[in-house]
């Protein structure tokens, strides 16, 4: 007996208890294990964020002026300005282990290894530009969903309403096919089903860490 017909002979008052039962305990697990620490980590990540550019930035002035002096009295200020920084508020935390190690060898080593310093400069510039990239992101969907003119508002957060609801239609279509698909199986294809998901939220997990 398949699924379906599971559903077709059962009585109605039991199935529609059981689906608002379901739809009741997705509304919690949303609530209680997806949306607080989505908060709790969007928190966290707009104060990492937002100083971590800042030292960064700092960072990479006081190293494009020791590139510019490699040696002399200048080149020894600024890297007493980047001593400073590293020893300060616990600003060395929001640096990366490499970029960290690069800039504490260029901080206290009296000659400039300009190899190392151009190294630094470049993967600072890199770490930057995915950071800015990120605010530009949301200046744009902050741009084309919140408009000042309410027609515009309006047809941005329609859109925007679609897209919501045809990925969630596509990702709730795809868990009911794959669980009946799951259920009518035997046991060697219900073992596959069961490695291919994990694979699948493998890659998924990988894609949305980019």
């Amino acid at each position: 007996m398949d699924i379906m017909t599971i559903i077709k002979e059962a009585n109605p008052n039991v199935v529609i208890f059981l689906l608002t039962t379901f739809v009741a305990f997705i509304s919690w697990l949303v609530k209680s294990l997806v949306e607080k620490p989505l908060t709790e980590s969007k928190n966290t990540f707009t104060k990492y964020f937002d100083k971590r550019i800042e030292i960064l930035t700092e960072v990479k002035t006081r190293l494009n002026f020791i590139a510019y002096f490699p040696e002399g009295d200048e080149s020894l200020e600024y890297k007493n300005q980047l001593q400073t920084i590293l020893l300060t508020d616990g600003k060395a935390a929001y640096l990366s282990k490499e970029v960290y190690d690069n800039v504490l060898r260029i901080a206290i080593d009296p000659k400039t290894d300009e190899k190392l310093l151009l190294a630094t400069i470049i993967n600072i510039d890199e770490e930057l530009y995915k950071k800015i990239s990120k605010v530009q992101d949301e200046i744009i969907f902050y741009r084309s969903f919140s408009n000042y003119s309410p027609i515009k508002r309006f047809v941005g957060i329609t859109i925007l309403s679609l897209q919501y609801i045809i990925a969630l239609t596509l990702v709730f279509s795809t868990l009911f096919y794959v669980t009946i698909l799951f259920i009518d199986s035997n046991l060697y294809q219900r073992i596959g089903i069961f490695v291919a998901g994990i694979f699948g939220i493998y890659l998924l997990d990988k894609w949305l860490k980019r």
